[in-house]
């Protein structure tokens, strides 16, 4: 989609000049432990050796290369990256480098691209639901996972989403952008490089195309593509044995007014966002 491709064109997500900046967020912290889910599979061992479950990775819609750096510093796998934005590949391949570890970057759509091999792990972090089909993006990036493999996504969720755009949306329309990015450094405090920030406020609130989604829904599309549902953040990543939709359903609209409770009433960020884990079955 040519509008979202130009919106990222000189200003990426999650960008700033200082590629200092990246360099020590990522030694500071890893990253994933944020996703217990995801950084269990990727200690995982199998077989009798004891040999890494997940070896190879692709991630599409790298941007800057937070996860894909974090995965190679802290889980040393090999790793191929794919974005369409130049700029956010060429500040990922950098960081890379000064980091002592690399990875095969590709500037590429996630429709146009095409690969040969398949991965142990497919992951897409907040990427899908910018495109023009997110299902069909969803469906494409499933197809590089070996049988048994892994797909990792992370998509805006339906109702966890929309106290927050509601909010800032309607402040920056009646008070203007600027207000409203300041509005948002204030909900985001811990943020203190300007141009970081910035670009946050841009991908969160005035993004050209998002869409947002539920477990429920995607659950379908998982079954469609022959893949089986692991972990997701929605139940904050208990076994799923015990869950049927019409509870993870509830849970999902609950997810409104905590997202309401948090960005309107206490003027916390919380951007509405949910991961889900499938393994493609064998």
């Amino acid at each position: 989609m040519k509008t979202v491709k130009e919106f990222y064109k000189d200003q990426p997500f999650n960008y700033t000049d200082d590629r200092d900046f990246y360099v020590n967020n990522i030694l500071k912290s890893n990253q994933i432990l944020e996703y217990p889910d995801l950084h269990q599979l990727l200690l995982s061992r199998c077989n009798f050796f004891r040999q890494p479950l997940i070896k190879t990775i692709i991630e599409f819609g790298c941007g800057t290369g937070w996860l894909t750096n974090s995965l190679l510093h802290y889980y040393q796998k090999q790793l191929t990256s794919i974005d369409f934005t130049e700029k956010a590949v060429d500040i990922a391949s950098d960081i890379s480098t000064r980091l002592n570890k690399f990875a095969e970057y590709k500037v590429a759509d996630i429709f146009e691209y095409q690969d040969s091999k398949l991965y142990d792990l497919v992951v897409s972090m907040g990427v899908l639901h910018h495109t023009k089909n997110c299902r069909e993006a969803f469906k494409k990036i499933s197809k590089y996972v070996k049988p048994g493999g892994y797909l990792y996504v992370g998509l805006y969720h339906l109702y966890g989403r929309k106290p927050m755009l509601s909010f800032l949306q309607n402040y920056a329309h009646w008070h203007g952008e600027s207000s409203a990015y300041n509005l948002f450094k204030r909900m985001n405090n811990t943020m203190d490089n300007k141009q970081h920030s910035y670009s946050w406020f841009r991908d969160q609130v005035i993004h050209p195309h998002e869409t947002q989604h539920t477990l429920v829904e995607l659950s379908e599309w998982i079954a469609d593509i022959g893949f089986t549902l692991q972990s997701t953040s929605i139940n904050k990543y208990k076994p799923l044995k015990y869950f049927d939709k019409q509870k993870l359903s509830e849970l999902e609209h609950s997810l409104e007014s905590y997202s309401y409770k948090k960005n309107v009433e206490e003027l916390i960020f919380t951007p509405g966002y949910f991961t889900v884990c499938a393994k493609r079955n064998i």
